[in-house]
């Protein structure tokens, strides 16, 4: 007879009363999901001005024992030509550009990358880079005017920060 009491007792309830019980039971439910919802990364934000056959390198802080999401953004500017080689380690990219990606700039272009992607579990070496591993030559045909043809970059200017 307990069941019933206990039905009683709901029926006389006020419409407060029953919408309190409710969102005491169904609230912390309700934000389970966010709980369970990976972790954020972090990329250590700077500005790199490198020259041919280097490096900028962006270190990326995230958890060591579980995967974990990233949101940041990246610039790139060139004076000249200039090709870049897009690397990542525990880096699983969502967009564009892929690991491995090259990325042609001309003269004074200037592209954003807006990252999403995941992070591995990682012993803290995860990171982006972008290369400068290239100063393409334009191609130039006997008897054609080539003013702009060795216009290569001496530098690229990467900046990387969250968003």
């Amino acid at each position: 007879m307990g069941g019933g009491r206990q039905c009683v007792e709901w029926r006389e309830l006020t419409m407060f009363d029953r919408i309190t019980k409710v969102c005491c039971i169904a609230l912390p439910l309700l934000a389970l999901p966010v709980a369970a919802q990976a972790a954020s990364a972090s990329l250590e934000a700077g500005e790199h001005l490198i020259q041919l056959g280097e490096a900028a390198e962006f270190a990326v802080h995230s958890a060591s024992d579980t995967s974990t999401d990233l949101q940041a953004w990246c610039e790139v500017t060139a004076s000249g030509r200039a090709s870049l080689t897009f690397d990542g380690e525990h880096y699983i990219p969502l967009s564009e550009p892929a690991v491995g990606d090259i990325i042609s700039l001309e003269p004074g272009e200037t592209r954003r990358f807006d990252l999403t992607g995941s992070v591995e579990a990682n012993k803290g070496n995860a990171y982006i880079a972008f290369a400068f591993s290239d100063v393409p030559t334009a191609m130039c045909f006997p008897g054609q005017k080539c003013d702009g043809a060795t216009a290569g970059a001496q530098n690229v200017k990467v900046s990387c920060g969250n968003s």
